[in-house]
């Protein structure tokens, strides 16, 4: 895959992450901390979160 639509998957992931956490009742600074986290990984480990680098 290329890299930008790794970084698209990160956006869409980050997106829903934030959704999920202001529907769970959690304040907006919250679910907005959760997304750049999720989307710095996403984007980080080239779209493949929850992976580490394999040598």
């Amino acid at each position: 895959m290329s890299l930008l639509v790794n970084a698209l998957i990160a956006v869409v992931i980050a997106v829903v992450v934030y959704v999920v956490a202001v529907a769970l009742g959690l304040p907006s600074i919250v679910a907005i901390v959760a997304a750049i986290l999720v989307l710095l990984a996403g984007i980080g480990s080239g779209g493949r979160l929850g992976r580490g680098r394999v040598a």
